[in-house]
């Protein structure tokens, strides 16, 4: 099993057919719902995907049940945003250049 790094816009385009790229990172998320791949992101990886859900389809009911889903996958783990980590991302922001968020999911 290989141990990846999803970001959001991953996840929510495999639950939106509208979305592009929708296929392709359906393809990545699927890996990790047959267990093929183990997920680990940030937990603010886990709100971004609920409170995109809710916006772009206007549905708290669904919004809900990703969340309950995402959190009842077995071979997704979540990062807690601690001292360290946050250090080690704000030291990742500030030699590559890529955005706060980016940076936590790296």
């Amino acid at each position: 099993m290989t141990m990846v790094t999803i970001d959001s816009s991953v996840v929510i385009a495999s639950l939106l057919k509208s979305e592009p790229r929708h296929k392709e990172a359906l393809k990545i998320w699927q890996r990790v719902l047959l267990g093929k791949d183990a997920a680990i992101m940030p937990y603010s990886v886990f709100v971004e995907i609920v409170a995109a859900i809710r916006r772009r389809t206007g549905s708290v009911e669904l919004a809900m049940e990703v969340k309950k889903e995402i959190m009842s996958i077995e071979n997704v783990s979540f990062v807690v945003l601690d001292d360290e980590s946050a250090g080690h991302a704000a030291d990742i922001a500030a030699r590559t250049g890529v955005r706060g968020m980016d940076a936590l999911v790296i």
